[in-house]
């Protein structure tokens, strides 16, 4: 398997500064559901990205609206709250992270209420709110996007620069664009746009990539899947739908989780051999692709406790 390698440089895209929040707080919770709604929250310290200096926390942390993405900016560093955006809604929370791992990550939510925006840097720990709930390492996640490509995964991360803006701040459907500028997928480069959005009532978070030169390299095509915490996964189709699952104690703090894909058949997916993920490669995709991920978390406001009832979620 091959990893993109990380490039170089720094600069910081106009920012509009519409909010701010403290570091370390965690205090919404509801006792009643809201109105079904969707925010996105994307939050970064006032100062420059210092490498040496990626694990503090020197100021407050400002909402941001656009940002080029520092190309040194490593895992595990707090410049960026939660290290990259979130979507949430009433039901779950995802994250990608900003650094060169561009991997998918998952919130469990034991509220109803909209909490991201009022959370600090105990995330790992099981709040009255919930908690991170994934491991996910170099390893894909869930749905992260990919690129097969001569027998090889290129994950998004070699790139010239990379660009991540807020479209859709809240109401009933939070998104993020993130541009890849001349990504390097073997010997060649394309500009890659993925649109990330989670709408309200579903943990359904959908990924909407395209090719702005028009198609990938000769032989290459869009992949993505989850990370191989279990065993075994389930694959099938209905309908025009195809599905990807996993389900067991695959959590964090070692509970029951599910996540799963699911992608429209006309791309022809195909679950390939992968010894970190259970991988997906949509052989029909030079020019693009549309797929969904969904999570569900046992202690988590769904109610989810088994694998037909996760499958019956997916595919609903």
């Amino acid at each position: 398997m091959k990893f993109g390698k990380r490039a170089s440089g720094v600069a910081i895209l106009a920012l509009f500064h519409f909010g701010c929040g403290q570091p370390g707080t965690s205090e919404n919770t509801a006792t009643t559901p809201p109105p079904a709604s969707a925010q996105a929250v994307f939050k970064m310290q006032t100062g420059p990205f210092v490498l040496a200096e990626k694990a503090e926390v020197k100021s407050e942390y400002i909402v941001q609206t656009k940002l080029i993405v520092p190309q040194d900016l490593a895992p595990q560093n707090k410049w960026v709250m939660f290290e990259g955006p979130v979507l949430e809604n009433e039901l779950i929370a995802y994250r990608f992270y900003l650094d060169s791992r561009h991997r998918s990550d998952i919130f469990g939510k034991k509220t109803n209420a909209l909490v991201m925006d009022t959370v600090g840097w105990e995330y790992h720990d099981i709040m009255d709110w919930g908690s991170d709930i994934l491991k996910v390492g170099e390893l894909l996640g869930i749905g992260s996007p990919a690129i097969w490509y001569q027998d090889s995964l290129f994950t998004l991360s070699d790139c010239a620069e990379k660009t991540v803006e807020i479209v859709e701040a809240g109401g009933q459907t939070a998104s993020v664009r993130f541009t890849f500028k001349d990504l390097k997928i073997g010997d060649e480069t394309r500009t890659i746009v993925q649109l990330w959005s989670l709408p309200t009532g579903r943990p359904h978070s959908k990924v909407e990539l395209t090719v702005a030169e028009g198609k990938l390299p000769e032989g290459a095509a869009f992949a993505t899947g989850i990370v191989k915490h279990l065993p075994e996964a389930e694959s099938g189709t209905e309908g025009s739908k195809f599905y990807l699952f996993s389900w067991g104690k695959q959590s964090y703090h070692g509970q029951n989780l599910g996540m799963g894909v699911v992608a429209d058949t006309k791309y022809q997916p195909v679950v390939r051999d992968n010894p970190l993920s259970f991988l997906v490669v949509f052989e029909n995709s030079a020019a693009g692709v549309n797929y969904e991920f969904a999570a569900a978390w046992e202690m988590d406001v769904m109610g989810v406790k088994t694998a037909a009832d996760f499958k019956a979620l997916l595919l609903k």
